[in-house]
């Protein structure tokens, strides 16, 4: 019996050292091989922990929600990403992903009013795309320094931006749009024979509310000033309607002007107004580059 214990240890020592196993098992390698008997009987149940790092010369890592061991070393470390010429595309890469990730970030700040009330992670995965996009677009500079505001200097760009929805499949935003006009030169933003009937609204809402923002924004240093109008009131019941919106102040763009259009379900109970943040959308209207 002690022979083929041994022989056993010899066995998992192999397995552990050449080969990738399977572990179905919560407790470290290191219990297997001290206490055989013990923890070969462990190693065929299944598990609710995944070990994942490193165990003395053991990598324990999870693929695909199955758990596996190996032999450490290979692959690579930090300072070799630092360090190596052979990971100079990695350096390049997130180089520019952080410059991306640092415009989005500064861009949601600055656009704050218009989505504040948009939940999930939709809304950051697909500005980070939009950024990555436009950086992309940066043929002058070299990998590594690739910036999104020369990407918005191309006519791709440019268009790339124009077109972005905060919130996509938002049939009531989608119908407003295509009844707005906007001006750059007076930033003013009219719309005409608009009314909400025919579509779905929240069960409580009373009216929407219209909000137009401008924003100059440097995608450089990335500051930025928002100027915001006033929010215009619609009865969902009411009929077509035409109207016009302004910022609380013109001002022209010394950076990149965007445009952006805002919409807002409320319940207004005796002139009271309670917002209905969960039905929100936006867009953005123009750019101006």
């Amino acid at each position: 019996m002690v022979g083929g214990n041994v022989l056993g240890l010899v066995w998992i020592r192999h397995l552990v050292a050449i080969h990738i196993i399977r572990y179905r098992y919560a407790i470290p390698i290191d219990y297997i091989i001290d206490f055989y008997y013990f923890s070969f009987i462990m190693a065929r149940q299944k598990g609710l922990i995944k070990l994942t790092g490193t165990i003395g010369e053991v990598n324990f890592y999870v693929l695909n929600g199955v758990g596996y061991a190996r032999k450490a070393g290979g692959g690579f470390s930090g300072k070799a990403i630092k360090t190596k010429a052979s990971m100079q595309r990695v350096r390049e890469n997130a180089s520019e992903f952080g410059h991306c990730s640092m415009v989005k970030k500064q861009f949601r700040l600055a656009l704050m009013p218009f989505l504040e009330g948009i939940k999930g992670r939709d809304l950051h995965a697909r500005l980070m795309q939009l950024f990555l996009e436009l950086k992309a677009l940066d043929s002058v500079s070299e990998c590594g320094k690739r910036r999104v505001c020369k990407g918005l200097l191309t006519a791709k760009g440019k268009r790339l931006l124009q077109q972005f929805v905060f919130t996509p499949q938002h049939t009531l935003l989608d119908a407003l749009n295509a009844k707005a006009t906007f001006d750059w030169t007076t930033q003013r933003l009219d719309v005409s024979e608009f009314g909400p009937n025919g579509y779905k609204v929240p069960k409580t809402a009373t009216h929407i509310g219209v909000t137009l923002g401008v924003l100059d924004f440097d995608f450089d240093s990335l500051d930025y000033n928002l100027k915001v109008s006033a929010t215009h009131f619609i009865d969902i019941d009411a009929g077509a309607t035409s109207f016009m919106l302004e910022p609380e102040a013109v001002v022209a763009p010394t950076h990149v002007g965007v445009a952006v259009l805002g919409l807002c379900f409320f319940e207004v109970i005796d002139g009271e107004v309670y917002d209905l943040p969960s039905f929100i959308g936006g867009k953005v209207l123009d750019c101006l580059v």
